[in-house]
């Protein structure tokens, strides 16, 4: 049994729990942080042992919290969801000893932490303007200009040669109106607006393979129902950039995407590539920022990986967001 003075040990000013002889010691703080935030202390610890597979790192709905990146002897990541499901980086600690074992939950500056969900989420903004700036300078700015020119040399033509000409730059007129329909398609497909989640990926996959010869093996099961604005724009977010993940390190060129609609609209994204050790991927806040999203929904996300072993990727959303028509 080891001996201390609880209400020392109660009054230091950081958040920390003492767990011996099978009960929890908290301090103020951590009483304090535990009323703010929903905390599974036990899957924690559990985590830091890694005593967890990699389909048990994603966390309960109820835990509220999610590890995010390595898990070292100095620590690790949280992110930690308040009562209204705000994210909040906090950095933990556990310290094993013979009989008894310390965790400390420190409030996290976002400037200390290079891996941030928050840098994460800033850095892939940032990346989608610079794309949009590219596309819209290297494409559409320059067929434009081109169109200028052109329209400018008609009055040094003769006119029995500006029939012909005006044609062409109708041609071209055309070719820009689709350049700029592509590019609204890749922000925002008007068909998931139109005519709902599948459709819109239908269109996506048609697109994929046709501009990069990557196969996406789609297939729809069940009744499907009319979702939520909100629920297909997340879903179809969050299947683009599984699917993106796929092309960039699977090493296949295929991956398999089943939609079952019955109860829950239940996603698979599967693919048979070289896969991954979850618990040393240091790029997985792509992973946290799908899961941000479909907790978001009241869903549920798992990822299942293991070297040479392929990944898989389980989303499951309730219906009971959509709306009550039926496509």
């Amino acid at each position: 049994m080891i001996m201390f003075e609880e209400n020392l040990f109660a009054q230091l000013s950081e958040a920390i729990w003492l767990l011996a002889d099978n009960k929890w010691h908290r301090t103020l703080a951590a009483k304090k942080l535990e009323k703010s935030y929903r905390l599974d202390l036990a899957k924690i610890i559990a985590i830091a042992k890694e005593e967890n597979t990699a389909s048990e790192l994603v966390p309960e709905k109820k835990s509220n919290f999610f590890v995010v990146g390595e898990i070292t002897p100095a620590g690790f990541p949280l992110i930690l969801l308040d009562q209204d499901k705000n994210p909040h980086e906090f950095w933990g600690q556990v310290t094993f000893g013979k009989q008894a074992t310390l965790l400390q939950i420190t409030l996290q500056k976002a400037s200390d932490n290079v891996n941030s969900l928050f840098g994460y989420l800033n850095d892939a903004r940032e990346s989608e303007r610079k794309k949009i700036a590219k596309d819209l300078h290297d494409g559409i700015a320059q067929s434009i200009y081109s169109l200028m020119l052109e329209t400018r040399g008609l009055k040094w033509i003769t006119p029995e040669m500006q029939p012909e000409k005006l044609q062409a730059i109708d041609r071209h007129f055309a070719e820009v109106l689709e350049e700029v329909r592509d590019l609204a398609g890749e922000l925002r497909p008007m068909s998931l607006d139109a005519f709902g989640l599948v459709p819109a990926l239908e269109q996506f996959i048609a697109r994929t393979e046709e501009m990069t010869g990557f196969e996406i093996d789609l297939t729809v099961t069940g009744e499907q129902a009319s979702l939520s604005e909100t629920v297909r724009t997340t879903l179809y977010r969050v299947v683009q950039e599984a699917v993106a993940n796929a092309m960039k390190y699977a090493g296949v060129n295929q991956v398999q995407l089943t939609l079952t609609f019955q109860t829950f609209l239940t996603i698979e994204i599967v693919d048979y590539g070289r896969g991954f050790h979850l618990l040393q991927e240091k790029k997985g806040l792509g992973l946290m920022n799908m899961q941000e999203r479909i907790h978001a929904l009241n869903g549920s996300f798992s990822l299942v990986t293991e070297p040479n072993q392929g990944t898989k990727i389980k989303i499951t959303v309730p219906l009971e967001h959509s709306d009550a028509a039926k496509n």
